[in-house]
């Protein structure tokens, strides 16, 4: 397990080095994207943007927002239009709806390629991709896709121009660079400008760039980004401005202008709005060490010594960029700073952190001065991927048990891993990667074949959209009793879907043309009453993303799981 034999750098980039970066994307990328077949969208944030933009292509209602045809005032619209806008060439379909996220987070890869090449070498920028591309963040923003995804993409594209411009000068770059900040908006609201801003702000304070502060192009790009984000504003003006009598979220009268710019978003930090689920101070914190697996043991010395670097070149005259460090650690404490948070809030910063694990392992490799415990590191790292070998061991035989050849290329990529890990005459670069290319490697595949496909056997509304999604049943009325289910029922079903009271339920029962969804008391109470009705299946239902260990245990599980029923009258 020793790392400490130097390489030379000298054409390592050319040819080998690229071999390597390209068969480790093609497995990353694969297996990721195999989701895509795999696994549903899941409830509840991912299933009811699905929805959204499915009522959307219907409807044809792009300005104005609606879900189940009530008003939604929550997230801006880029997902939903760009997913309609996919359903109008490709059809209704899951793949459909994570296809244009994925095509701009591909455009985001790309971004942070070339933003790293800006200031490093170009074997710094490829294993930042690799490393993003091979994170557990990456999977969940390609399977489970919500606004986090474009987000991520496009804020990483304003990054990449917003340096371009700052070294090139070329107004070119910062018209897109505004485009970027705009389209961000679009996708998650204003944090999609108060990051670049932050970025650079301190990359200009730290390194005394007063002029940059004050630029002319500046006007031009916030008249960019008002141009960017006017279809949304005039369409919030019209569906809530114009309406002062509409009660949304219990909130009477408000304003979608003052709403999306403020209260969405800052008016989480004020207390202004109502969401708040009280986290803990350190949620993000702890929640980023499991998102950014298998990574997270380099990311720590990585962050140390992008701190001490920074701190000993302030008084150089030839200063490192700050924007990557700034960036994500300001943003991290601003997230943390809301009174709503989800782990998926990180995301955004994730690519950033795969920068500076990026230049670490350049660093370890190629420095003159290389850091300190670098084997220590590697050992810490590989002892963490074996505990991820045995938890996936562990999903395939126990949590929920496979045919043994599910077995098979887990250890195939546990031979790889041995032999990266042990071979002492591999250069040291690919033994610090491989290790985890190899493991995150099983990881997606383990997710993609095994994991999600039983775990979404326990998302009851997809199942039973499926069973009803058949010929005989063309012209049947589906009801769903008291909004008992999620919103991935009202996706997949390929009939209208609604939702209603029993007492509007009674008035629209249809002989022979009505199933009604709903949970156990109310399937018993209204077969009781009416002799017509016939319980025609029931489902095992969780809420699969509040995974808990009880669920996961086989013998304690069908304690923990809800009863669902389909009925037909």
């Amino acid at each position: 397990m020793d790392v400490t034999a130097s390489i030379n750098p000298a054409n390592f980039i050319d040819k080998a080095f690229n071999r390597f970066f390209i068969v480790a994307v093609f497995f990353v990328a694969v297996f990721q994207l195999l989701s895509l077949f795999t696994v549903d969208i899941m409830n509840i944030d991912s299933s009811q943007y699905a929805l959204i933009s499915k009522e959307m292509y219907l409807s044809g209602s792009y300005l104005e927002v609606y879900c189940r045809a009530a008003d939604y005032l929550d997230k801006p619209p880029l997902l939903f239009w760009s997913a309609a806008l996919a359903f109008k060439n490709f059809g209704v379909n899951d793949w459909a709806f994570r296809l244009p996220s994925i095509l701009v987070y591909v455009l985001g890869l790309y971004s942070l390629y070339r933003y790293a090449k800006l200031f490093y070498h170009e074997l710094v920028a490829k294993l930042a991709v690799l490393v993003m591309l091979s994170c557990v963040a990456s999977y969940m923003m390609v399977s489970d896709v919500r606004t986090d995804t474009l987000l991520a993409g496009w804020i990483l594209f304003a990054l990449w121009q917003l340096a371009e411009f700052n070294k090139t000068k070329k107004n070119v770059n910062i018209i897109l660079g505004a485009i970027g900040i705009g389209m961000a908006m679009l996708s998650k609201g204003p944090i999609g400008l108060v990051v670049p801003v932050i970025a650079f702000s301190c990359d200009f304070f730290y390194k005394k760039q007063w002029s940059h502060f004050f630029r002319w192009q500046y006007i031009v790009a916030l008249i960019v980004v008002a141009v960017v984000l006017l279809p949304m504003s005039y369409g919030l003006y019209l569906q809530y401005d114009l309406h002062p009598e509409k009660n949304v979220y219990n909130l009477q009268g408000p304003s979608g202008l003052e709403f999306f710019y403020w209260t969405q978003s800052f008016g989480r930090i004020t207390g202004e709005n109502y969401w708040d689920n009280n986290p803990d101070p350190f949620f993000l914190y702890h929640s980023f060490l499991w998102s950014f697996l298998p990574w997270v043991v380099f990311f720590i010395p990585a962050y140390y010594h992008e701190l001490k670097h920074i701190i000993k070149s302030r008084k150089l005259s030839h200063k490192p960029e700050v924007i990557t460090f700034c960036g994500f650690t300001f943003i991290l404490i601003f997230l943390s700073l809301s009174k709503y948070q989800l782990p998926h809030y990180t995301f955004l910063i994730h690519p950033l952190a795969a920068l500076m694990v990026a230049k670490y392992l350049h660093r370890c490799c190629f420095s003159d001065v290389k850091p300190k415990y670098v084997s220590t590191v590697f050992r810490i790292n590989c002892f963490v991927m074996l505990l991820l070998f045995l938890g996936m061991a562990l999903i395939i035989n126990f949590v929920f048990p496979a045919n043994w050849l599910y077995n098979l290329p887990v250890l195939i990529c546990l031979g790889l891993f041995l032999f990266y890990m042990l071979n002492k005459n591999i250069e040291r670069l690919y033994k610090l990667v491989g290790v985890s290319v190899v493991t995150i490697v099983a990881v997606y595949y383990v997710l993609s074949s095994c994991f999600y496909p039983n775990l979404l056997r326990f998302q009851s509304d997809s199942v039973i959209a499926y069973d009803l999604n058949k010929p005989e049943n063309a012209d049947a009325k589906i009801y769903v009793v008291n909004n008992f289910c999620g919103f991935a029922l009202d996706f997949y079903c390929q009939l209208p879907v609604k939702h209603v009271s029993e007492e509007e339920l009674k008035q629209n029962l249809i002989a022979g043309k009505t199933f009604i969804v709903t949970d156990s008391a109310t399937a018993q109470n209204w077969k009781a009453h009416y002799s017509e009705i016939k319980i025609i299946k029931q489902y095992n239902d969780f809420s699969i993303t509040q995974l808990t260990p009880s669920f996961l245990n086989p013998s304690s599980r069908p304690q923990k799981l809800r009863k669902v029923f389909l009925l037909k009258y």
